[in-house]
């Protein structure tokens, strides 16, 4: 009989979320599984021990493919899994983390098909103190629960709204087309990438956004005349060119002073330079928000006014649909796609955009709202990425961060730390 050298590797992952190598030679004559799967487990639990401190634990070991946020999403939350995931996590089985059970939990969460995301170590210790809020340097079950039950949860299975901004016309071939504009950017070219977004990933929710104006608007340079100018302004209208900025004297029902960007006339309502662009798809089922059609005030956000006086329907037919997260790509990405990724936030949605599928009109405002809505949460992302972002296998950290503080404050567990 011949005698085989086998050289093989397992990689076994533990109840408590340990992951450790072991690479075996041995000589075996017709091994067969029975005896394979022995060794198997023999070695499972001689490396519980080590990494254990001789304790015996009573859990059992979960096999080797188990994914505690896979099977909370397959078993729809429940809180039996939720305890499961906890002390899956658990290394000392006293229902209790240590920093270190802690830190195996975030990388766990915040990865890329298993694969984790790099978390620096002082946010790692923030997360960790406004996580045990009894201060005991422990975290139990309830503090896990109320901390992280809804961040997981969005992270894991989110709902997904890709909003497209002002794909219209007249920013791409008519009288406001970007290419004229100082960064002279192609508005074109988001055109295809939107359309492959479409076809290639699985959102949810789809809305289109229109800018939407009467004749008399108030953002239109030819209508300058029509408003009396305030004379704190820093230009009068006979000397006022296109993207100056002017003051007016508003209404009593708006305001009594309005600062408004002096734009060229553009999408007017029903006008062909209103439309969507003809190559743009659409969807049957989507969302259609109408914005900018009071003429005495402009509105740049798909959610809001620019002076949040009144609100459009995007934000109540998102909330209808459960959505948790929007994606953002349009035009422009400097006006009217920050100010919606900017209201988005506010309105404690997950955000990010998508800066492949945007053209702006000024680069140093293009960088300059980047910094904000950075600053605020949102990220920016490449269309490439998104199909494991919609289905919860990537789970960026960055991502997460404002609800989870959002999500502290609202239960009255938020304590204000040095670095936050």
């Amino acid at each position: 009989m011949r005698v085989f050298p086998l050289l093989f590797t397992r990689r076994l992952f533990f109840a408590y979320g340990t992951l450790a190598s072991s690479t075996i030679i041995g000589s075996y004559t017709n091994v067969n599984e029975q005896k394979h799967q022995s060794l198997l487990k023999s070695i499972v639990h001689s490396f519980s021990n080590v990494l254990m401190g001789n304790k015996e634990s009573s859990m059992k070991v979960p096999s080797f493919d188990y994914d505690p946020f896979v099977s909370l999403r397959n078993n729809n939350f429940s809180d039996d899994e939720f305890e499961r995931c906890f002390r899956y996590f658990d290394s000392l089985n006293e229902g209790l983390w240590t920093r270190d059970d802690f830190h195996r939990f975030l990388n766990a969460l915040f990865s890329n098909k298993q694969r984790p995301y790099c978390i620096l170590s002082d946010l790692v210790e923030q997360y960790f103190c406004e996580t045990d809020y009894n201060q005991d340097e422990k975290i139990d079950f309830d503090e896990f629960i109320q901390a992280w039950k809804k961040p997981i949860e969005c992270a894991v299975k989110p709902v997904s709204a890709l909003v497209i901004v002002d794909v219209q016309n007249d920013f791409i071939s008519g009288t406001l087309a970007l290419h004229s504009c100082p960064a002279n950017q192609q508005g074109e070219e988001v055109v295809p990438v939107i359309n492959r977004i479409l076809h290639d990933v699985n959102f949810d929710v789809v809305a289109y956004t229109y800018d939407w104006h009467p004749v008399n608007h108030i953002s239109f340079y030819e209508n300058r005349f029509l408003r009396k100018t305030a004379p704190e302004s820093p230009i009068t209208a006979d000397k006022a060119h296109v993207l100056d900025t002017i003051i007016f004297i508003g209404s009593s029902d708006i305001a009594k002073r309005i600062e408004q960007t002096l734009w060229p006339a553009h999408c007017v309502q029903k006008g062909s330079g209103a439309a969507l662009h003809g190559d743009l798809v659409r969807l049957d089922d989507a969302i259609h928000v109408y914005k900018g059609t009071n003429p005495e005030i402009d509105s740049y956000s798909a959610f809001w006014d620019n002076m949040k006086l009144s609100k459009t329907i995007l934000d109540d037919e998102l909330k209808k649909r459960f959505v948790t997260d929007v994606y953002v790509v349009g035009l422009a990405t400097d006006v009217c796609v920050a100010s919606t990724a900017m209201h988005a936030i506010e309105n404690d949605y997950r955000t990010a955009l998508i800066e492949d599928a945007c053209r702006g009109v000024n680069e140093k405002e293009i960088e300059r709202q980047r910094t904000v809505l950075n600053k605020n949460g949102c990220i920016f992302v490449q269309s490439n990425v998104l199909s494991g972002m919609i289905s919860g296998e990537d789970r960026r950290p960055e991502m997460a961060r404002r609800m989870f503080v959002e999500n502290l404050k609202s239960i009255g567990r938020y304590k204000t730390h040095s670095n936050s």
